[in-house]
């Protein structure tokens, strides 16, 4: 499959490790969560895709509704 953004058929899968958190100052108390992850990297522009996994983003989604709470 070509880059979205450069249209370069040069493309890695890589596995990535990251932690999501939200920047505003109030969500500054709720832990930062962990994901691991493969990562659709072109080697040609940098762009990178992930998706992230069904029972992490529920955990951002109940971080966001708890953020919103505060």
């Amino acid at each position: 499959m070509a880059c979205r953004v450069c249209g370069s058929e040069n493309q890695v899968t890589l596995r990535g490790e990251l932690t999501a958190s939200f920047p505003s100052l109030p969500a500054a108390k709720l832990a930062p969560l962990y994901v691991c992850q493969d990562l659709h990297t072109c080697l040609a522009c940098g762009f990178t895709e992930l998706q992230i996994p069904a029972a992490q983003l529920r955990e951002l989604k109940k971080q966001e509704t708890a953020k919103s709470g505060s």
